[in-house]
């Protein structure tokens, strides 16, 4: 628990004890509407706090060396060590929803670095513009798409134009399958070639449960 964390907490609990103690002059019963503000004020200071993954205690591939690389949800990819990824819960209708093997995000980040891995179970034929355009979301994308073979997966990547910060100018976004499942994967890097170089680290040490 960071410092911060912990002084928000002794606000709100120093407010809520305030507001249910009598005051002069007035009533006993504690007034709800400042409990409520109080209340509020506090959440507001208390910084948000990511959902780590941590790496599983068990995994289906014991033989591979688990240093830079991330396995969870009946899969296993690549990516520099000392670069943890974190769960994106997904609210819908007011109901996080977090990452299963059926769907799934992970993002990592630093000041050198930018990752968002996503997922989703395979309905119908195979279209990498699918996974493509989600992991695109807002970003722009150059004209040309290709299609190499990396370890033994044929993967689908593109370009970026857009940049992610001043700092990390260079884009790419990549889509693959592997069983029943369909993955979408986007990096900026500082320089350039750099993105394409993490996509071949990354795909040449991705494992799913399907193959």
């Amino acid at each position: 628990m960071t410092l911060r964390l912990r002084f928000a907490i002794c606000i709100l609990i120093s407010l809520i004890l305030s507001s249910c103690g009598p005051k002069a002059g007035s009533p006993a019963t504690p007034s709800v509407d400042t409990a409520g503000t109080a209340v509020a004020a506090a959440l507001t200071a208390i910084p948000p706090q990511p959902t780590y993954t941590p790496y599983p205690t068990t995994t289906p591939y014991p033989t591979l060396n688990l240093a830079g690389l991330f396995c969870e949800y009946e899969f296993c990819i690549g990516h520099p060590a000392r670069f943890p990824f974190f769960d994106l819960e997904v609210v819908n209708d007011f109901t996080a929803n977090r990452s299963s093997y059926d769907q799934g995000m992970l993002i990592g980040f630093d000041g050198s670095l930018y990752i968002f891995l996503s997922w989703s179970r395979l309905v119908g034929d195979y279209d990498p513009s699918t996974m493509l355009t989600a992991s695109l979301q807002t970003d722009l994308p150059q004209e040309t798409r290709l299609t190499e073979d990396i370890g033994g997966r044929a993967v689908t990547y593109i370009l970026l134009q857009s940049t992610a910060a001043p700092t990390l100018p260079y884009g790419l976004a990549a889509a693959w399958r592997c069983g029943d499942r369909q993955f979408g994967w986007k990096i900026y890097t500082p320089a350039d070639g750099q993105a394409l170089d993490y996509l071949w680290e990354a795909v040449n040490r991705f494992r799913c449960s399907d193959g």
